[in-house]
């Protein structure tokens, strides 16, 4: 069965809770949750929903939660946002981490029909960097020392993917397939 994404909701905070202050995964994140909680992780999801700039997606494989999905920055006028994502198990991150690049691009130029995606990949996260390099986005910059982490200063690669360059790769998938793997968002 395909990927779905799943609006988030606040039935997810535990679980978007303790996925992102798992160190495997808050290590390549941006920032660091402070005093984490379920009543902030809750306040978070409530805040969303008011939001145009920002969709949160809970990633399932067969009806079960295995990461999570965001389109932040999403700027309609300059037809541009940023994404992020994770896949918190080794396994369907082995099985789903060169597919998300697809479901991704094709979501956003077909759906939310916008023309750039710019990402900002921590140094650190290496696998990413050579995924989004296997995916022909373009490293656009570095930013050295952008970022504190543990109190040390980290690098931040920025990676643009347009519209028209992906239309020329053949990662694409049946349109009727990306609207129905993310068909509760506009709905909802």
């Amino acid at each position: 069965m395909p990927l779905h994404f799943k609006r988030v909701d606040i039935d997810d905070a535990a679980l978007l809770l303790k996925w992102r202050t798992s160190p495997e995964i808050s290590k390549h994140m941006f920032t660091d949750l402070e005093q984490p909680s379920l009543a902030k992780q809750q306040a978070w999801i409530a805040s969303l929903a008011g939001r145009k700039d920002y969709r949160g997606y809970m990633i399932q494989d067969d009806d079960i939660p295995i990461g999570f999905l965001c389109f932040s920055d999403i700027d309609v006028t300059h037809q541009r946002c940023s994404t992020g994502s994770y896949i918190y198990e080794r396994e369907p991150r082995l099985k789903y981490g060169a597919t998300m690049h697809t479901y991704i691009c094709n979501y956003v130029f077909h759906q939310l029909k916008l023309n750039k995606i710019v990402n900002y990949v921590l140094d650190a996260n290496d696998k990413v960097v050579k995924l989004q390099t296997l995916h022909k986005t373009r490293l656009v910059g570095h930013l050295k020392q952008h970022i504190v982490k543990n109190g040390q200063f980290l690098d931040v690669h920025v990676f643009e993917q347009l519209k028209q360059d992906w239309l020329t790769q053949k990662q694409h998938f049946n349109l009727d397939k990306i609207a129905a793997a993310f068909n509760d968002w506009d709905n909802a």
